[in-house]
């Protein structure tokens, strides 16, 4: 099995995190998966930008599944697709995104979450995001980084920005 890296927390930063590796992984022409568990890649009625950059300059090293409200998924439909296409390609990287949400929202459960990153190819090194991580990712995880906010332009006021927050 690979690693596991979980971040959570209620500060900014969680799946941006994620993608930092990402790019890094990417640079040593190393694939990676994501699935979206909690999120649409449209916001404010424009694709978000990191799926942009990934359209535009990494889709042929990176896989992203994500809420498709035409189609009706379902958290457990997107880890599913994930998943099987991690199996398909062992990439090097797998990222969950907001997985500790869809589980705090009882779309998924803990075990079951840990019992499919089990059953994936050892090469295969697991991101796990999102606030509320259960007890149990906290302790399954080889690295665990709480993101905690100290300051935020939105307590001003300050609405989302195109280009940093989406």
């Amino acid at each position: 099995m690979g690693l596991v890296l979980l971040y959570t927390g209620n500060g900014k930063g969680k799946t941006t995190a994620a993608l930092g590796l990402v790019l890094r992984a990417v640079g040593h022409g190393y694939r990676v998966v994501i699935g979206h568990l909690m999120k649409t890649l449209i916001y404010r009625g424009e694709y978000v930008g990191e799926y942009l950059a990934i359209k535009r300059f990494l889709s042929d090293y990176v896989d992203v599944y994500s809420l498709d409200p035409d189609q009706h998924l379902t958290p457990r439909d997107v880890l599913t697709m994930a998943v099987n296409r991690a199996r398909e390609v062992k990439p090097f990287l797998l990222i969950l995104d907001e997985v500790n949400n869809a589980v705090a929202a009882n779309y998924l459960s803990a075990s079951e979450v840990i019992e499919v990153i089990k059953s994936l190819p050892p090469e295969v090194n697991v991101v796990l995001t999102g606030r509320d991580a259960p007890r149990e990712f906290l302790e399954f995880a080889d690295l665990v980084t709480v993101m905690e906010p100290v300051k935020h332009y939105f307590d001003r006021g300050v609405v989302g920005i195109k280009g940093l927050e989406w």
